[in-house]
């Protein structure tokens, strides 16, 4: 099989985008002779390339670049944020733990620009949907940091609404991936409706949630749970606790978030190609009876 696969490779583009993922679908299901498939798909492949012109490659809707923009964007704020915050309160670069997560931040803001960069140079399909997911998402995060902290709930309040909301922003950034690979039979799709559900998720949570630590560090320096654990570090001040507490947190989120929507994305990538192989799958088995 992996034989009749490469000389598919023969036909021209046009060809293969046309009618590639069908083709694939079965050969994988013929139980003819291997020689007269390989001759044949070999003739198929000269007439292909000699009237290349049946076989135009498809342009298809160009996929806008605005969400590569906007994570470039967002990713320059998350920096210029990092930058401000120890720059403000230096007390948390003298945490033994701070060149670990300086680290990983510095590895995990490389990988969004990447991903950025390479979404400005290749207008795929997949991001505009998954970026508009991902701000979902990111805001019920940034809900959840609220019931947590500024809000001041009593303590059942908060772990039903934080519970809840956290609950929905797991779901609905794993979601984007897997509504892409149901409504289509492209995988790649999937994947890109996904990784960017995650990336867009993992910025704003980032800035909502430094925003928002930074906008009532009062606030918080009142809270008695806070106050213990302030106690029982060995941080200067109030305000350096609270805000190396929350970059920890964000930072985290950088990740998990990321990581989220590629398991979305893996598992819509599988509903499509389950979804393409289908027709083609129950054809082959009503020809076979």
């Amino acid at each position: 099989m992996s034989g009749r696969r490469l000389l598919v490779r023969l036909y021209p583009q046009g060809w293969r985008q046309r009618y590639g993922d069908e083709f694939d679908a079965l050969l994988e299901d013929l139980d003819a002779d291997g020689g007269r498939v390989r001759m044949d798909l070999i003739r198929g492949a000269v007439d292909a390339q000699l009237h290349r012109w049946r076989y135009p490659i498809p342009s298809g809707p160009t996929a806008p670049r605005w969400p590569a923009w906007a994570l470039l964007a967002g990713s320059a704020l998350v920096s210029a944020l990092v930058v401000f915050t120890l720059w403000r309160y230096p007390g948390n670069l003298h945490d033994p733990a701070a060149p670990v997560y300086i680290v990983v931040l510095a590895l995990v803001l490389a990988a969004y620009l990447g991903f950025a960069g390479w979404g400005l140079r290749r207008r795929l399909a997949g991001r505009a949907g998954g970026t508009l997911i991902g701000v979902v998402a990111g805001v019920m995060w940034s809900v959840e940091i609220w019931a947590g902290g500024p809000a001041m709930l009593d303590r059942g309040t908060e772990r039903l609404v934080g519970g809840t909301f956290e609950l929905l922003a797991v779901g609905t950034t794993i979601a984007a991936g897997v509504w892409a690979g149901a409504r289509g039979r492209d995988s790649g799709v999937a994947v890109r409706a996904g990784l960017f559900a995650g990336l867009t998720s993992g910025v704003v949570v980032f800035l909502a949630g430094v925003v928002m630590t930074l906008a009532t560090l009062h606030t918080l320096g009142t809270r008695a749970d806070y106050q213990q654990q302030f106690a029982s570090s060995r941080v200067a001040d109030m305000a350096t606790f609270l805000v190396g507490d929350i970059l920890a947190a964000v930072i985290a989120h950088l990740v998990l978030n990321l990581v989220l929507g590629l398991i979305g994305g893996g598992i819509g990538a599988l509903i499509a190609k389950q979804s393409s192989r289908g027709p083609e799958t129950a054809t082959a088995g009503r020809v076979r009876m």
